[in-house]
């Protein structure tokens, strides 16, 4: 049986209506019980199809979340969302992958992911909570919420060998035509793999492995940033771009 806090977001799925207030009896103890949340979550919603995952701190770890294979969507599609919720955009570096990652002893780096790492994409992410005012929740609340992603768009692909430095990669994020961010310096090639390692063992841990042609989006370079707007673009130096239209 589902814990109740992810019945609550099974449910929510379902229903469509925005959760307007969350017991405090729900609100999960620590980042393991969120994690399990995700867990039960998938397994009523699933197949995986993608992950999250955070660049990787200066101190401590990244948080994660699996997504599943239904709010993943390919360049220049329509997404209609299905949810009132208050909409985020965030700019991202995607990687799928081309070979399975199920886990060893020693644990995997940042080099053998990479020689897992079939292309580079850029990605659109939406984020869409399923609660009605997540500023007013704890942050673990947004973890369990599968991190509040709504959807991602994934860009055209580029090999993994021929890819730019991503330290200074120059972004632009455009909606409706008009750029609302952009920056010319992110998190390094070396730190994404470090952050792409502890996913393949944090993943495998869970007993929900990376797979060949899974799709990992490795944290936002432009935002979280309001969506006031319908069609999404993001440009970057030596990547082909990626949009779509959000209703």
């Amino acid at each position: 049986m589902p814990l109740p806090l992810a019945a609550l977001l099974i449910a929510q799925r379902d229903e469509g209506k925005l959760i307007e207030t969350l017991p405090q009896a729900l609100l999960p103890a620590d980042l393991a019980t969120a994690y399990q949340v995700q867990t039960q979550t998938m397994a009523a919603i699933g197949p995986v199809g993608s992950w999250k995952v955070q660049p990787y701190p200066e101190s401590g770890e990244p948080m994660a979340s699996p997504l599943p294979r239904s709010v993943v969507f390919a360049d220049g599609m329509a997404v209609n969302l299905r949810t009132s919720a208050r909409l985020s955009v965030e700019a991202e570096v995607a990687v799928t992958l081309k070979a399975d990652l199920p886990g060893v002893e020693r644990g995997y780096d940042g080099e053998a992911v990479r020689e897992a790492i079939g292309t580079a994409h850029l990605a659109i992410e939406i984020l869409a909570s399923r609660f009605a005012d997540p500023s007013r929740l704890p942050a673990l609340v947004g973890i369990a919420d599968l991190q509040n992603n709504g959807a991602v768009v994934v860009g055209p692909a580029l090999a993994f060998s021929e890819l730019p430095e991503f330290g200074t990669l120059a972004m632009d994020l455009l909606v409706d035509g008009a750029s609302i961010g952009k920056v010319t310096e992110g998190p390094t090639t070396e730190r994404t793999l470090r952050s792409l390692a502890w996913l393949a063992n944090h993943a495998a841990e869970r007993g929900l492995p990376l797979k060949a042609g899974d799709v990992v989006i490795t944290g936002a370079r432009i935002g979280a940033l309001p969506l006031e707007g319908k069609t999404v673009k993001i440009e970057a130096a030596g990547f082909p771009s990626v949009s779509a239209t959000f209703d």
